[in-house]
């Protein structure tokens, strides 16, 4: 059964619930409403006779029976019996030899004053109630088949049965014309247009219904999830375009010193040099490969609150040591622009080595690309966000080498002939990320170079 089925079909199904319940109750209450009034119709019956029998002098039995038989409110199969305080029947609506009552019944109206009672298999309605007259107590019993109250009750059967029946159908009918014209066939487009599209073109995009609220909603969801696959797709082309293209360098240099290596036979003194060579450019193929494998695994890291609290300040003293013991020749400077008047300011909860990682890799790229290898680096606070400033003097980047800033293995023009990979600064950036920090680039003033890193995070 498809979706256009099934939503027709449980429509249909919550409605025939409703119309049962509903004619249910319907019925239900008039069958109460039809017991109650017919038992108020046989009470009035008994005091009626009671009333004829002590109150006018000039009715005896037999006139009284005559009065009860041919009175237009006579009810069918209708009998009343008045019994005197010693249990006598001292009166019948119908020939005494006809007289059928219940002895526990005329006890109970004697002991409760007032009974109403229904009897299922022939469906004869009784009524007992305890009359008083000059201190002593007259039992009145009236009981009848109200013949036309079940008739009534068996139309409204009918009628409501047949409701039912049309109201179903009418349902099926609307609920299938509902599905296919407001449902089903906008359904049907979008699903016609989402198998058009294959990882091969993600360029296309779903036309959005006007109007349609949960489909509106459906396809403007799918068209932008679209739009993080393509940026997605295209991200990772372009990876492994540049992967290939720094790998392949590489590995076409040990190839072809390798082959010039064995061209022809060499002194001692010749592959100690090639070999100094390849070992250089596999050193270039290790560090690529670990800047890959990091730059993948700060996908998957989650920083949460049961992370530490670490001191900014202290975070950054410790990897200015390490990178001027990896790099004695780097000059790095550290200061305060504005200090916070609350320590706590400097505070992030974060993961110690990966926020070493990712200052480390911005201190040697400034070192790396400025003026005599010197970096500052500078801390500042304004209510709530903290920023680091990385600087360095020398060539800026273009408006265009801005925009491919943060794209893996993009290197400016200021780093031509300067080992690197490209990689450093998205690592950075992605670490920062899972810190709740943003990472941009600035020009503050002319031959200047800077990276913020702009904190908002309250560990507290």
């Amino acid at each position: 059964m498809n979706l256009r089925a099934r939503f027709a079909f449980w429509f249909a199904v919550f409605v025939a619930i409703i119309l049962s319940v509903a004619c249910t109750i319907i019925y239900m209450e008039s069958a109460d409403f039809r017991q109650e009034e017919f038992f108020k119709r046989l009470e009035q019956k008994a005091q009626t006779t009671h009333r004829f029998w002590f109150d006018v002098q000039e009715i005896d039995s037999t006139l009284l029976k005559i009065i009860d038989r041919n009175d237009m409110t006579t009810l069918y199969q209708e009998q009343v019996l008045m019994f005197g305080p010693d249990n006598r029947l001292i009166y019948s609506s119908i020939d005494n030899d006809s007289v059928h009552f219940d002895q526990h019944f005329l006890t109970r109206v004697k002991k409760e004053k007032r009974v109403y009672y229904s009897d299922d298999m022939t469906q004869i309605e009784h009524v007992g109630l305890v009359m008083k007259r000059e201190g002593q107590d007259f039992v009145l019993l009236a009981s009848a088949y109200d013949l036309y109250g079940f008739r009534k009750l068996s139309n409204l059967f009918k009628i409501l049965i047949f409701t039912w029946m049309t109201g179903l159908g009418l349902t099926i009918l609307l609920a299938y014309l509902y599905v296919r014209n407001i449902v089903g066939q906008p359904l049907a487009d979008l699903i016609s247009q989402i198998a058009g599209i294959g990882e091969k073109d993600l360029t296309k995009r779903i036309k959005v219904p006007g109007n349609q609220n949960e489909l509106t909603i459906l396809a403007q969801d799918f068209n932008s999830l679209l739009e993080r696959l393509e940026k997605a797709f295209n991200a990772q082309r372009s990876f492994v375009q540049y992967a290939s293209h720094e790998l392949r360098t590489p590995l076409a240099n040990m190839l072809s010193e390798t082959e010039h290596a064995l061209s022809m036979e060499r002194d001692a003194a010749f592959y100690q040099k090639t070999l100094l060579s390849l070992r250089e450019e596999q050193s270039r193929l290790v560090e690529m490969t670990n800047a890959l494998l990091l730059l993948s695994r700060y996908q998957h890291v989650i920083v949460d609150q049961n992370q530490p609290v670490l001191r900014i300040d202290e975070v950054l003293y410790q990897t200015m040591e390490e990178v001027k013991t990896s790099n004695p020749d780097y000059r790095i400077s550290l200061g305060f622009v504005d200090f916070p008047a609350n320590e706590i300011a400097l505070m992030v909860r974060g993961i110690e080595p990966l926020l070493r990682t990712a200052f480390r890799n911005l201190l040697e790229n400034a070192c790396r690309y400025g003026q005599d290898h010197q970096a500052q680096l500078q801390i500042t606070y304004t209510e709530p966000t903290l920023e680091i400033w990385f600087d360095n003097t020398g060539a800026t980047l273009s408006e265009q080498e801005q925009l491919l800033l943060f794209t893996p293995f993009f290197r400016g023009e200021n780093a031509t002939g300067k080992r690197g990979f490209g990689l450093g600064i998205v690592i950075a950036q992605r670490i920062l990320a899972l810190h709740g920090a943003i990472l941009g680039y600035q020009i503050p003033r002319a031959g200047t170079n800077r990276f913020v890193a702009k904190f908002t995070q309250n560990p507290f």
